[in-house]
């Protein structure tokens, strides 16, 4: 059975676009910011076992979330395109961003 996508109101669509952009900018922006700027952060981070957990977490979501667009057949962006924008900004992007597109897209294919 294929997901059926309805297209969310426009201050929804407004309101997860913000909300997307604010997170890459936002978090994502001071990630890129600190690693790039003090690599050293990065490193212990990556040598703390609790960060690690966190870290292991998100990608484990991430896979989760890309099986389950893969498997509702969801199209532009797909599960590719998910991965994809989930490790360039963040999955506090990427599931905004994604919910912003697919409602856009739905509204775009409605019958009329």
């Amino acid at each position: 059975m294929k997901l059926e996508l309805h297209p969310l109101s426009r201050t929804q669509e407004n309101v997860l676009l913000v909300f997307a952009l604010i997170a890459f900018f936002g978090p994502n922006g001071w990630f890129v910011w600190t690693a790039v700027t003090r690599p050293s952060l990065l490193d212990e981070a990556l040598k703390n076992p609790v960060a690690l957990v966190f870290i292991a977490e998100a990608f484990v979501l991430m896979f989760l979330f890309a099986y389950l667009i893969a498997r509702q057949g969801v199209r532009s962006p797909g599960w590719i395109g998910f991965i994809l924008m989930s490790l360039a900004g963040g999955m506090m992007f990427s599931i905004p961003a994604c919910l912003y597109l697919w409602s856009r897209q739905a509204r775009n294919h409605r019958p009329t």
